[in-house]
């Protein structure tokens, strides 16, 4: 588990984006796809999302297989883990999608869990 949040915190820190986040889509011990939150095209479109988050540049590349994980991190100027929980938007796309897990950094030295598949 953590060899993919590592993999995701790698992924976090080749964002350009001021939120560096990085994300991993893993099932049955593979990973699947990897990436990191973008910039969209152009901001003034819409000023209250100017970056596509790193669960939506997954969920727009591939469907995820049922019961798949994802993993992710962000990292701060100094390139440390922090806090990287799911906002509700992000959460709404992983939970219509059929992914089961979501594992998000806390810290350096924490992670925390969602289990998805409950009701």
């Amino acid at each position: 588990m953590v060899s993919y949040l590592n993999l995701a915190a790698k992924e976090a820190r080749r964002s350009h984006c001021r939120f560096r986040v990085g994300a991993v889509l893993a099932k049955g011990g593979r990973v699947l796809l990897s990436g990191r939150n973008k910039f969209r095209n152009s901001s003034t479109l819409d000023y209250r999302i100017g970056t596509f988050h790193a669960e939506e540049v997954l969920l727009r590349r591939v469907r995820p297989p049922d019961r798949s994980i994802m993993y992710v991190a962000r990292v701060n100027v100094q390139g440390d883990l922090v806090m990287s929980r799911p906002c509700d938007r992000c959460m709404e796309g992983l939970l219509k999608s059929g992914v089961a897990r979501v594992v998000y950094t806390i810290n350096n030295d924490r992670f925390g869990v969602l289990d998805l598949s409950t009701p």
